[in-house]
């Protein structure tokens, strides 16, 4: 694969579909919700789990040792994420009415401990926080951490089986686990009307699909290479019958990984944001808590000011943390 690649364009313009969709859900403005509607949050985390699939699986099998592979990973991902976690914590002070004693109490540390260990769902809120912002999580787009993280962990073991079961055969097993995984949550849902298994559609099993399919274009890349074309017009036409006319499920995840990594690598190059700051995962987990932040002070209320002084805050904040915390773990 050519270095010279858009993989980090792409994942900017994901973080900012996000955004988009996360500051009108959260503010709740029909202005925005009319710009969100071309905009959708769900396909971008499902190309952030392609993009993934993608490099991790490169990155490990570029590394000198597991040690190395790991160490890589957690330095990316850890340094920036406790930082956002404690940063809005002891910031989010400031908000409270409670005295010093009663906001730095047991139900704080339960609400660090749980986000700090990626298990943000036990403690989303922080009690007297947003309450009468329209959704009063602290920081709901941290759900997918947990599962870029167990990602992480799967790929040394999956490339181990690789060797046993065969490449090919298990990425093929793997992804069939997963869709199967998913429509079963969507029927238990359509059946129940219990949206617990919404909830469980979007966790790991499911997403397993996304990341395994960016995992088999880096594995036959000089295949998908010299049928690029074919193959984008053909997933194209796919994802066109399954969004516009019927589900096509089964066939979505491997469709919409062939259209992410055509652009990623068979697009003329741009130019690399990474060249200069790589800001997509800073603006990735720090941007709920601060779009809360203008929720809660009312500064949606004139979007001719809110909009630009949040999109100001937003390159400023996580240009910060790429070059205060993350570059300087990832040079280390």
């Amino acid at each position: 694969m050519n270095r010279e690649n858009n993989f980090n364009l792409l994942r900017l313009l994901l973080a900012l579909s996000v955004v988009v969709v996360h500051t009108a859900e959260l503010s709740q403005r029909v202005e925005i919700a009319e710009i969100s509607r071309y905009f959708s949050s769900v396909v971008a985390v499902d190309s952030f789990f392609i993009v993934s699939g993608f490099l991790i699986f490169m990155s490990y099998e570029n590394s000198s040792s597991l040690g190395s592979y790991l160490s890589k990973r957690f330095r990316r991902i850890a340094p920036a994420y406790v930082v956002v976690i404690l940063f809005w914590a002891i910031f989010l002070y400031f908000l409270s009415s409670k005295s010093f004693g009663e906001y730095f109490s047991m139900e704080l540390w339960s609400y660090i401990i749980s986000n700090l260990t990626t298990l943000n769902f036990l403690h989303p809120t922080i009690d007297g926080i947003f309450e009468d912002n329209y959704i009063s999580s602290i920081n709901g787009a941290l759900w997918t951490i947990k599962i870029e993280v167990t990602f992480y962990l799967l790929v040394p073991i999956i490339i181990y089986l690789f060797s046993k079961i065969g490449r090919l055969p298990l990425i093929f097993i793997i992804y069939i686990l997963a869709i199967l995984y998913s429509l079963l949550m969507i029927y238990l849902f359509d059946s129940s009307g219990n949206s617990i298994f919404l909830k469980l559609e979007k966790q790991i099993p499911s997403q397993l699909a996304f990341f395994i399919s960016g995992a088999l274009l880096y594995y036959y890349y000089d295949k998908f290479s010299k049928n690029a074309l074919l193959l984008l017009i053909i997933s194209s036409i796919l994802l066109y019958i399954h969004h516009s006319v019927a589900p096509i499920y089964p066939l979505y995840p491997m469709s919409l990984a062939i259209v992410i990594i055509y652009f990623a690598t068979q697009v003329r190059y741009l130019f690399s944001f990474g060249n200069y700051s790589d800001i997509s995962y800073g603006l990735y987990i720090w941007h709920f808590p601060t779009i809360q932040l203008f929720v809660y002070y009312h500064l949606f209320d004139n979007l001719a000011f809110g909009i630009p002084l949040l999109v100001a805050t937003l390159l400023i904040v996580s240009s910060l943390s790429w070059s205060l915390i993350e570059k300087r773990f990832l040079s280390t």
